[in-house]
């Protein structure tokens, strides 16, 4: 069979539409769904913060963690979805700056639940959603040259990140070394799950390979870095034998 053969599955959120215009064929069925309804959301920027004071240039919200996704530029004040299947939807923010990076979003307050009641009836989130600081990410590779973490004996990688004049733990975990990398870059995103890494702070990474017995496997590496701000990355490389691991001490 080949690909253009394949039957597309529609989501749950699609299929009933979907049918009924099947049913509905021997009349005609037209493009919109005239089940649907609107969702209008309007937000805000941190304590009532204007768009270029901030660098946020356009706002992007998410239904269902992108079942639908609509971008708007941030002087609209509101993001608005037309033709959306009536159910309850998780509503997430997210401030984009002009080098495309996520630097603001709504986590911080939790997603907004909104039901769409359908029949072209228009929804307003009720208060504005508000969006904040977005934390930094934390990406981290290795490589073992020839080898790999079962020859070198590395099971795992603690990973504590600080802040820039090391007077304060930010998070403190665990990455195991056979995560899968992401891309050709094979960088992997260290989780942070307590959106602890604040960007305007974040300025030190200390690394350690641990073996399956809980062994420390050479010494731990030390970057350090200027913060890089809300919503950005930091990229760090491992080169590591049986011996351990070493780095540059600085991102890549």
């Amino acid at each position: 069979m080949s690909v253009t053969d394949q039957l597309v599955i529609p989501s749950r959120r699609t299929w009933l539409p979907l049918l009924a215009c099947v049913v509905a064929s021997i009349v005609g069925c037209e493009a919109d769904d005239p089940g649907a309804g609107v969702l209008v959301v309007p937000y805000e920027l941190g304590n009532m913060r204007d768009c270029e004071s901030l660098g946020i240039v356009k706002v992007a919200a998410e239904l269902d963690d992108e079942f639908l996704v609509e971008e708007v530029a941030c002087e609209s004040g509101e993001v608005r979805f037309n033709q959306v299947p009536a159910d309850t939807y998780d509503v997430r923010l997210y401030g984009i700056d002009a080098d495309g990076y996520r630097v603001m979003d709504s986590v911080e307050a939790g997603d907004v639940k909104l039901k769409i009641i359908g029949q072209g009836t228009t929804v307003v989130a009720d208060p504005p959603v508000q969006l904040t600081a977005a934390p930094a990410e934390l990406r981290l590779r290795w490589d073992f040259g020839f080898g790999t973490c079962d020859s070198a004996s590395v099971d795992n990688f603690e990973v504590m990140a600080w802040r820039k004049d090391g007077s304060q733990l930010l998070m403190e975990t665990h990455v195991a070394c056979e995560m899968p990398g992401e891309g050709v870059e094979q960088y992997r995103s260290v989780p942070d799950v307590d959106r602890e890494l604040a960007g305007d702070v974040f300025g030190e990474v200390s690394v350690q390979a641990i073996d399956r017995n809980d062994t420390l496997v050479g010494d731990s590496v030390a970057f350090f870095f200027e913060t890089p701000g809300a919503g950005r990355p930091i990229m760090l490389t491992l080169d590591c034998t049986v011996a351990g691991c070493d780095g540059t001490g600085e991102p890549d």
